[in-house]
């Protein structure tokens, strides 16, 4: 029967990723960041159309006190996310484009940005640097906004049967702790433009640390723990299943994205000099992140 010798290759493919067909020292065109300038301004004015639908009003402009102090804090946050890997792919020698930001008229207004990287990367060393700047530069921003925005949130009551509610990270349920303490029963909080712009900020630092091969997550646990990350991989996919079931749906997407385009296993990267403690800490400082930000159903209904 040939269906299984198949199976056994997709497993395979699952298990070691698909290794990018670049070469190192390649010589690469200089970039024109013109597309780059001009999938930012859109995906700035999709954040800012959605920011001024769910932040409006009748007594203020939708657009000044909802979509642009919204718009401007998640551009601001996908800008160091981005940069924070392209800064450091470009420290290691690593060939890098701009980043390609990805706008979606709903729901929060983008899909986040990438970065392509187009050479070989050359150690598990530079990995895990390239993998782990882009989330710590993104959740520094996260947290600035954050701070600011549940300050200046306000405590009402639960809208009628039927509405939207955001799932709360663990980071965002602290920092209301520390600023509004108690909230009563039936009421929760409406977060301002630049809190939702830090909500935002979580939900994307935290599905970018999911540790599966393409993504940071699981750039930075390969590089740190080798073939074992195919371990955290495969609990991973599991761990998607039960939530999709209990939790959120839409988790159903993300199965289907680690079957099809992620895979579960990290491609191989040569293993450099070891690891030092201090870039071990890296890691750990990354799955804290991770922690403090995933959000297991980032939609539900009241």
């Amino acid at each position: 029967m040939k269906l299984i010798p198949l199976i056994k290759n997709y497993i395979s493919e699952l298990n070691n990723g698909i290794t990018p067909r670049t070469t190192a020292g390649e010589n690469v065109p200089k970039e024109r960041p013109a597309i780059n300038i001009l999938l930012f301004a859109i995906t700035f004015a999709s954040c800012a159309y959605m920011g001024a639908k769910f932040f409006n009003t009748d007594t203020d402009s939708a657009w000044t006190s909802g979509g642009f102090p919204y718009a401007a804090g998640v551009a601001a946050i996908l800008l160091c996310h981005e940069f924070g890997h392209y800064f450091a792919a470009k420290a290691f020698g690593v060939n890098a484009t701009y980043p390609y930001f990805i706008p979606f008229p709903s729901m929060i207004g983008t899909m986040g940005a990438v970065i392509k990287i187009k050479s070989a990367i050359p150690d598990r060393r530079a990995l895990l640097y390239i993998g782990a700047m882009g989330p710590l530069c993104g959740f520094a921003a996260t947290l600035v906004f954050l701070t600011t925005g549940i300050y200046f949130s306000n405590i009402k009551q639960l809208p009628p049967e039927g509405a939207v509610i955001l799932g709360d990270p663990l980071l965002i349920k602290i920092m209301i702790k520390i600023f509004h303490g108690y909230i009563p029963y039936g009421h929760d909080i409406v977060l301002s433009p630049l809190a939702a712009a830090g909500w935002v900020g979580c939900l994307l630092t935290g599905l970018n640390l999911i540790p599966v091969s393409q993504l940071d997550g699981g750039h930075i646990l390969y590089a740190v723990a080798g073939t074992k990350q195919r371990i955290a991989g495969w609990l991973t996919l599991v761990a998607a299943i039960i939530l999709s079931y209990y939790y959120f749906s839409g988790w159903i997407v993300w199965i289907i994205l680690i079957l099809t385009v992620l895979k579960v296993g990290h491609p191989y990267t040569p293993a450099s000099e070891p690891i030092s403690l201090r870039e071990k800490s890296i890691a750990v400082l990354c799955a804290a992140i991770f922690v403090l930000t995933f959000i297991p159903a980032p939609l539900s209904f009241n």
